[in-house]
């Protein structure tokens, strides 16, 4: 494993971040083990330096990004698939509702049908699949993350009403009449009301998103604003006034760097103001609010662009 990689200081915890919409699901690392015998890599890169290393190894989880894990072992950081990292302390979750547990992540062979309130334990995650096992930690099975919480039946209600638009202080949240007469507030309004919606890496709007088809769709439902189709892309476009972190304003998309490439705006988001924002994250799997002002996200903030000028 390299040293030459620089260390992040804090990541979203795997599995964890796929059943909380809140903020408190970022931690600085998670204790991991491979689940197989594989290589891991210098790179984010399948075709980077790499080594084998054994099945069962233990070591730290300190961020992920489009299917990679970034991992820490003895003072060494290397990459590998997220797929072969399982929780050391599996998260207890409970299904939503009736719905099939699959044999792998394809979900094309089922292995059981589990009941609303089946009590599983979420030890990773693999594409849009959790990783579950049951309590003995004998048998494994992928599930829809949509259909797991972390709270009990009456706690939740139901697997749509734990992350719905109430996830916004009322303080920033757009209202009906004020959508009707500002840019900004119009795209703000059709954004929260995305809130839970699913996260797809082939994203087909307005039914699923990734984050760049989420800003793209708000702001083109809103005001009739064509922003291109990458996050990369808008990242860069300076048709839009680009602005810095103390600079920010309500409405502006906010860019981060998240993933180890050439480029820093991997990820992106609209700007609520007060240190929020709201996008479709990969890791939770859904359009979500998250926190700007600490953690993970000010560290990746790499700078916003002015879409709207009201």
């Amino acid at each position: 494993m390299s040293r030459r990689i620089p260390r992040m200081l804090c990541a979203l915890i795997v599995a964890v971040a796929l059943l909380l919409a809140s903020v408190s699901a970022l931690a600085d690392s998670l204790e991991v083990k491979l689940n197989t015998a594989t290589k891991v890599f210098q790179k984010a890169s399948s075709s980077a330096r790499s080594v084998k290393v054994p099945k069962g190894l233990r070591v730290k989880l300190e961020a992920c990004a489009e299917g990679w894990g970034k991992i820490t072992y003895k003072g060494y950081t290397a990459y590998v698939k997220l797929k072969y990292l399982d929780r050391v302390d599996p998260l207890k979750a409970y299904v939503t509702e009736s719905t099939s547990i699959y044999q792998d992540a394809s979900g094309s062979k089922r292995l059981c049908k589990v009941s609303q309130g089946t009590v599983v334990y979420v030890v990773g995650v693999d594409g849009s699949y959790v990783r579950v096992q049951n309590d003995a930690g004998t048998e494994t099975g992928y599930i829809k993350p949509s259909k797991l919480s972390s709270s009990k039946a009456s706690e939740y209600g139901s697997a749509s009403s734990a992350s719905g638009s109430d996830s916004v202080p009322d303080s920033l949240r757009a209202t009906l009449s004020g959508a009707e007469g500002s840019k900004i507030e119009r795209a703000i309004y059709v954004a929260q009301a995305l809130i839970g919606a699913p996260y797809a890496s082939k994203a087909n709007p307005p039914k699923t998103f990734d984050c760049a088809s989420y800003a793209y769709y708000c702001f083109r439902k809103a005001d009739g604003i064509t922003l291109k189709s990458a996050s990369k892309s808008q990242g860069y476009d300076d048709t839009y006034e680009k602005v810095d972190y103390d600079h920010l304003k309500r409405g502006d998309l906010v860019c981060f760097d998240t993933v180890s490439d050439d480029d820093l705006s991997d990820h992106v988001g609209i700007y609520l103001g007060s240190g929020y924002f709201l996008h479709a994250s990969s890791a939770a799997r859904k359009v979500m609010l998250s926190s700007l002002s600490s953690g993970y996200y000010k560290r990746t903030f790499s700078w916003g662009r002015r879409i709207i000028n009201e």
